[in-house]
């Protein structure tokens, strides 16, 4: 990481996510820090440092950004095993989690995602589940709604970092990058459709990684072993 270095640039950023005012974020994953830009791509600000533990500001490779219908920005803190929340100027607002296996208690949450009633989709890659919180953001805390088990995220390397993504109807995906994998569960957490992307093109390797929906349903999935983005227009269930 490099503590000085200039807005604008990166290294190895792992997520973007753009706010109803058009503002973009990014998870500049290795400077631990959080960069914002307006929607022409003008850097306008970014926060965060290298540190381990539970500072509002120090961060530890953080790799999923998501912004609420009120331009909050969450992001996932992986390595400090917590979810950050800053509103729009880059004010802290809240924060959730800790290192663990209880309900509210991570180890390695990578990606997040907010649904329409603004409950977080959490992947927490090494307890190997999803967990769902209801966050309060005015009280700083947390309500854990549900959490389910995934069938998959067995491997601990670097590149297996799964995200997740909420579509318009409520459903839930994530990613199994070593698997080649999209799961999708209900909103309840029951598994009903297995994508296996291997063999998308003859005798590539797939390796599944972010999950985006756009307004017309397509799902992007970017492929990190080909160095391409897919559009998949699925089945209505």
């Amino acid at each position: 990481a490099d503590q000085n270095a200039a807005g604008g640039t990166f290294y190895e950023p792992w997520d973007v996510a753009v706010a109803p005012d058009g503002s973009v974020y990014v998870a500049d994953t290795w400077n631990h820090r959080i960069q914002k830009f307006s929607a022409r791509g003008t850097f306008l600000d970014s926060w965060g440092f290298f540190a381990q533990g539970s500072s509002v500001e120090g961060y530890w490779g953080p790799r999923s950004v998501t912004v609420d219908g009120d331009g909050n920005v969450y992001f996932s803190d992986t390595g400090n095993k917590r979810v950050v929340v800053f509103d729009e100027d880059g004010n802290f607002v809240a924060q959730f989690g800790s290192a663990g296996t209880d309900f509210g208690q991570f180890n390695e949450p990578v990606g997040i995602a907010l649904d329409s009633s603004n409950n977080l989709y959490i992947a927490d890659t090494w307890n190997r589940r999803v967990q769902v919180l209801s966050p309060d953001l005015e009280l700083n805390t947390s309500t854990t709604l549900l959490s389910w088990d995934v069938e998959g995220w067995y491997g601990e390397s670097i590149e297996n970092k799964p995200f997740i993504a909420v579509n318009a109807a409520g459903n839930v995906f994530v990613s199994d990058p070593e698997g080649s994998l999209i799961l999708e569960y209900t909103p309840s957490g029951e598994l009903i459709h297995v994508w296996d992307l291997r063999g998308v093109q003859d005798d590539q390797i797939s390796m599944p990684v972010d999950i985006e929906f756009d307004e017309q349903g397509i799902m992007w999935v970017s492929d990190a072993a080909s160095n391409m983005i897919y559009g998949y227009s699925l089945p209505l269930d």
